[in-house]
């Protein structure tokens, strides 16, 4: 007989799944009103998942509850939270490098150079993957938590995972993606673009890929895992936050325009 409490878990983790890429991909728009009901339905799940997955997706800040009034998804960031966000990571990142290079088993340094390797053989030669970005992200994601766990400090650990940065930077760069033509040639615009900003978004976009994110972001982590694994702390932790900064510095126009253009509506 198969165990009821794990088909329930299976089945609330892939209701989470579907809603949290339907807030991601902004099938549900920033900053809309979620109808529990209307999401039950599309599943095909009872509300009660649906209600779980959005407290799991209120504690990632993709929705938020209101009382009274139910769950909203929560608008893009701004410039300025991105740069919060930025600036944090430079910090608890640089140290999370640091320590790594002085504290971390054998085991997580194996761990960090399978991911690495994965990575290059999945996403550094697949050029004309449509998927290849979001790959990166969820790698860079797997990267950056690996580091910050083989630091050793429970806490700082907790609050780098709370950020959920990664999510909200594929969120953005989805939202900008948006503004590009489908197979059929029909634009889906990403959150509160005009005509003009679609065409800007297209722009800075082109720019952005034109500096290969991809690979860039695959060789500064393997010199990142080079300096962890002989143990130069102080260069690896300039390396990491050299990494970070250099990373939303490219990003950074992508931000600028969708925040102005939420700002602007």
């Amino acid at each position: 007989m198969s165990d009821p409490h794990l088909s329930r878990t299976v089945l609330s983790d892939q209701t989470y799944t579907a809603i949290r890429d339907l807030v991601l991909n902004h099938e549900i728009a920033p900053s809309t009103r979620v109808n529990i009901d209307t999401l039950s339905t599309r599943l095909g799940v009872s509300p009660t998942p649906v209600r779980e997955a959005l407290a799991r997706l209120e504690s990632d800040s993709l929705v938020v509850k209101t009382p009274l009034r139910g769950y909203s998804t929560t608008p893009l960031l701004t410039s300025e939270q991105f740069w919060d966000l930025v600036q944090f990571r430079i910090v608890i990142e640089g140290w999370t490098a640091s320590e790594a290079s002085r504290s971390a088993s054998p085991e997580i340094i194996s761990e960090l150079r399978e991911e690495l390797a994965t990575a290059k053989t999945v996403i550094g030669n697949a050029n004309s993957d449509p998927m290849r970005f979001q790959k990166l992200v969820e790698h860079d994601s797997r990267f950056h938590a690996l580091i910050a766990r083989a630091a050793g400090n429970v806490l700082v650990n907790e609050a780098f995972e709370r950020t959920h940065f990664h999510l909200h930077f594929l969120r953005l760069y989805l939202a900008a993606r948006g503004s590009e033509p489908d197979a059929h040639g029909a634009e889906t615009r990403g959150a509160d673009t005009t005509a003009r900003t679609t065409a800007e978004l297209r722009n800075v976009l082109d720019s952005y890929h034109a500096a290969q994110p991809v690979t860039d972001a695959l060789a500064g982590h393997t010199e990142i895992v080079d300096a962890i694994s002989s143990g130069e702390a102080q260069h690896a932790s300039h390396l990491m936050q050299d990494h970070i900064k250099q990373s939303a510095e490219r990003f950074n126009p992508i931000v600028s325009l969708l925040s102005s253009a939420s700002h602007n509506t």
